[in-house]
């Protein structure tokens, strides 16, 4: 295929608005499109060399790949050993360091999109700090053309064009079906992966398989100035229709990709639209749309680091002019001298390839250890951020108690069923715990400490007995009405309910050391109390709700290390959630009591005095700013069953 000036204009309209809104700027909403777009040109550009080749019998994986190396490695590489030499200077905060490494190794082994499909999502504050976050989509496109070569020469084999064309629409049909289930169901997952991606990809590929056939060459005729403009007027209103809540990769997502497709098929010099991507501007900006690609989020990412995760105009303005500086000069003397194949044979491309690979895989390595190099240098310190790195793993990577009748389920499934009617016939009756992310952190509190064997919680985050304020994307569906329906077959085998949650999500403002009185939903508090009363009336069991646990104004993970913490307590505790928290439990109290069911507020259950209790035996007893650690729930628990069992509770303090 002869050179298209216009590709390169898309290139632009594909990079810039990508640009746009990572660096927070306004109205473009749908800036992330962009990345949809580039999948499009880039299935359009390789199925076009791929098919030439095959055609003129003469194609070579080996050629192929090293075409691949050529374009993507070098530039990658330079950027992120650049990147490497930065990030330990803007923080030295070992998880920082450590989550870059992990970001690096798989950037450069191309699973970079599982990682953060794993490790974040991609619209929020820790996201939009990890410098090497955009490379997830490199990561789609090298995973596509590591099999799709394989089977176009497959299906090539058969002599049939039209076997090519079958299996390919086959495969992007199931692909964009993948898309349109994941974006309810897994949107992270969704967005991230291959087989959500596919069809995009495949899309430019059947653009390229398509771009000389007879029918077209006629339609192209007629028609290219309106197809081509009909193409980049949905392209244009993609990125201003769509917002990061709108479901994509969906089938939403035809508008932008049909849009690249008509603009691939149908704009030439001879029309509006061909012109206008022809621009010397839009063309400069498309040639060095990869190295753009590659350096804005880093830039974007280390500036938000040390500056602020919201920058200021002027600081934004900089980072992109570096971003363009630097793009410029990577495009110039990195990526246009390692595609001259005098200049960089096959042989020491791939040699070159490999060898990079190692030194990078091996600073990646340092940077995931960094915690161990750091404590030969700063023993107190790290010891201190181990006791930090402790705490926040006990909640992001939660083990529920498991033991004989003591078990826990976010739902009331067949399993649950099964295993509850086997532990009635040894011991009776359980207590049981609901609750969101706070229920399943008392369960293990009191699984842990109370020597009944029947225990058990139906509890999963986000989770409470009261409708949630604001908007949430995908609320799940909680346990609470299958409760009432568990509770109809098996009260006589229930000896307590016990509730519990969070006080800040009764608040309108969420954060509770910003918030007031008056920001305090009395009309929520009240849907709790009407559950706890409706399952106590009209089942006939004893309930319980054990209080709120003020949060923090900071997570463990974030406090510092280089000081001891009882002297930055002050910056991480907030009188003002304290005494809303305090504020909360008086209401419930005085609401529940008409129920005649008890409230302990964990000040009391817990016998809670903050600050003191957030070190405890030189463990923190804070998993992250709202739920309590591992060490919390061992500690706490027992507190909670000694004062239960004074206050004539026996049932959590006795064996069946």
């Amino acid at each position: 295929m002869h050179y298209r000036k216009e590709i390169d204009g898309l290139r632009a309209v594909a990079i810039l608005p990508v640009i746009w809104i990572h660096s927070g700027l306004p109205y473009i909403t749908g800036g992330f499109l962009g990345v949809d777009v580039f999948f499009v040109i880039s299935g359009f550009l390789i199925t076009s060399i791929l098919t030439r080749e095959l055609e003129a019998g003469n194609f070579s994986l080996a050629t192929f790949y090293e075409r691949r190396a050529r374009r993507i490695l070098p530039a990658l590489m330079f950027v992120v050993i650049i990147t490497s030499i930065f990030v330990p200077l803007i923080s030295d905060h070992p998880k920082f360091i450590s989550d870059f490494g992990n970001s690096v190794f798989s950037t450069i082994f191309f699973v970079s999109n599982v990682y953060f499909w794993q490790t974040s999502g991609y619209f929020g504050s820790t996201s939009e700090l990890s410098p090497m976050l955009h490379t997830w989509s490199l990561a789609v496109e090298e995973q596509y053309y590591i099999l799709f070569p394989l089977l176009i020469m497959f299906l090539f084999s058969f002599g049939k064009k039209t076997i090519v064309v079958a299996v390919l629409i086959f495969i992007a049909i199931c692909s964009l079906l993948i898309s349109e289930w994941g974006a309810i169901n897994s949107s992270v997952g969704n967005f991230y992966l291959l087989p959500s991606r596919a069809w995009e990809l495949i899309a430019g590929a059947l653009a390229a398989i398509f771009y000389y056939s007879a029918v077209l060459s006629k339609i192209r005729k007629g028609f290219s100035t309106f197809l081509s403009g009909t193409g980049i007027t949905l392209i244009l209103s993609a990125y201003l229709l769509f917002t990061p809540s709108t479901l994509h990769p969906s089938s939403l997502t035809i508008l932008p990709v049909l849009g690249a497709v008509l603009v691939l098929l149908f704009s030439e010099q001879g029309n509006i639209v061909g012109k206008i991507l022809s621009i010397k501007s839009l063309n400069f900006i498309g040639l060095i749309s990869y190295s753009l690609y590659l350096w804005h989020q880093p830039i974007l990412a280390l500036m938000k680091n040390f500056y602020s995760l919201h920058l200021e105009l002027s600081q934004t303005i900089t980072a992109i002019v570096l971003t363009f500086s630097l793009s410029y000069l990577t495009w110039k003397y990195v990526e246009t001298p390692f595609r001259d194949k005098k200049k960089y044979k096959q042989n020491r491309i791939f040699k070159l390839s490999i060898v990079s690979i190692l030194v990078v895989s091996f600073c990646s390595l340092l940077f995931i250890e960094n915690l161990h190099v750091q404590k030969i240098f700063f023993p107190e310190q790290m010891t201190r951020y181990e006791k930090m790195l402790q705490a926040d793993k006990s909640h992001s990577n939660q083990v529920m108690f498991n033991s004989n009748c003591k078990f826990w389920s976010k739902e009331f499934n067949s399993r649950f069923i099964n295993r509850f009617e086997e532990c009635v016939k040894k011991y009776e009756r359980a207590i049981f715990i609901l609750g969101g992310s706070h229920g399943m952190d008392l369960y293990n509190a009191v699984s842990m400490n109370s020597i009944n064997p029947f225990i058990v919680s139906v509890s999963q985050g986000f989770c409470r007995a009261h409708k949630f304020i604001g908007n949430l994307k995908h609320q799940p569906r909680c346990q609470y009405e299958d409760f009432e329906e568990f509770a109809g077959k098996y009260a006589n085998n229930i000896s307590y309910v016990m509730y519990t949650q969070t006080p800040d999500r009764l608040f309108k403002v969420q954060t509770l050391n910003k918030a007031t009185s008056k920001d305090l939903s009395i009309k929520r508090i009240k849907e709790v109390v009407d559950y706890l009363g409706d399952i106590k009336t009209n089942y006939d069991l004893n309930v319980m709700m054990i209080g709120m646990l003020p949060p923090l104004t900071k997570p463990p993970i974030s406090w510092s290390y280089k000081k001891p913490f009882d002297e930055q307590f002050n910056n991480i505790i907030s009188t003002n959630s304290i005494s809303l928290t305090k504020l909360v439990d008086n209401i419930f109290v005085s609401k529940l009591k008409k129920h005649e069911i008890p409230y302990i507020s964990k000040f009391d259950g817990f016998t809670l005095d903050i600050p003191s209790d957030l070190i405890i035996g030189g463990n923190i007893t804070y998993s992250d700013s709202r739920h309590i650690s591992y060490s919390g729930e061992k500690i706490f628990g027992s507190r909670l069953i000694n004062h239960l069992t004074n206050l004539g509770y026996s049932q959590f303090n006795q064996a069946n």
